[in-house]
């Protein structure tokens, strides 16, 4: 039989399921954070976000992020959006940057003018880690927007970055979209709390191998992150000894030293 024939087979309650399955998918991802779509009469979802792992408290995602690019009619045009109410570190799976380039959400309702003008790229490499401190009432979300001469110009500017490479020729303008490969990142998420009720287990009999890692590796990057800001500060204060008071450190991404990267890798393979 023919696959149109198949698909006409289907009983069509069957089919209302599906798509209602999919529409709630949809309103799933967009009231995750509703402020941020406050106002808009609809959106375009693409993104897919996956659960790979979740265990005492850790969680580990996949997120694949299509290209987004204006001649594809919007093509998906908004983001996944999570507020940082917990601690999270990024691993950057598959980000070809001669193709691709990724953008952070702006402030405001997703998609306003004054959102996009907000924007900005966020310089990750494929391989690499990058930590996002817990940062509550910040919403984090990423654009996958094609890497073409025209972008690479108005995220410079929007990033007040001085460029010391080379034009792009022209060419890489008219790459179709359709060769553009989604870029894939893996997110690790632990609460303030979860870490710090770690401290009356027994990581080598109570827990997993990837919690423990896991643990360990939010452990030492966030007491990293605590001496800097001490530093910051210029010494003054007592340093802080909680794990869950080490928040609002930065609204931007911290990369990870290339051993605490294959450490991430290392998590989410054991994760699988």
């Amino acid at each position: 039989a023919s696959a149109s024939a198949s698909s006409s087979a289907v009983p069509p309650d069957i089919r209302d399921a599906v798509d209602e399955h999919k529409n709630s998918r949809k309103r799933k991802l967009s009231n995750d954070n509703p402020s941020v779509f406050e106002g808009r009469g609809s959106y375009n979802i693409r993104q897919n976000r996956e659960l790979v792992k979740r265990e005492d408290g850790f969680s580990i995602w996949r997120l694949d992020l299509p290209v987004c690019a204006e001649d594809n009619g919007g093509g998906g045009g908004d983001p996944i959006v999570e507020y940082r109410n917990n601690h999270r570190i990024i691993f950057v799976e598959k980000l070809n940057k001669e193709t691709s380039h990724v953008l952070s959400i702006g402030q405001g309702i997703i998609g306003s003018a004054a959102e996009e003008k907000t924007r900005k790229r966020v310089h990750w490499e494929s391989g690499s880690s990058y930590l996002l401190p817990c940062s509550k009432g910040i919403a984090c979300g990423w654009i996958h927007k094609p890497a073409t001469a025209a972008e690479d110009t108005e995220n410079e500017k929007s990033d007040n970055i001085t460029s010391t490479t080379t034009t792009t020729t022209t060419t890489s303008s008219t790459t179709s979209n359709a060769h553009t490969e989604d870029v894939v990142i893996y997110s690790l998420k632990a609460s303030p709390e979860t870490l710090l009720g770690m401290k009356d287990k027994n990581l080598d009999q109570d827990v997993s191998c990837w919690v423990k890692l896991s643990y360990e590796l939010f452990q030492q990057r966030l007491a990293k992150s605590s001496q800097l800001q001490t530093q910051d500060d210029g010494g003054a204060g007592k340093k802080k000894e909680n794990l869950e008071d080490v928040e609002n450190v930065t609204t931007d991404d911290i990369l990870l030293s290339e051993e605490e990267s294959m450490a991430m890798s290392l998590i989410i393979e054991l994760a699988k």
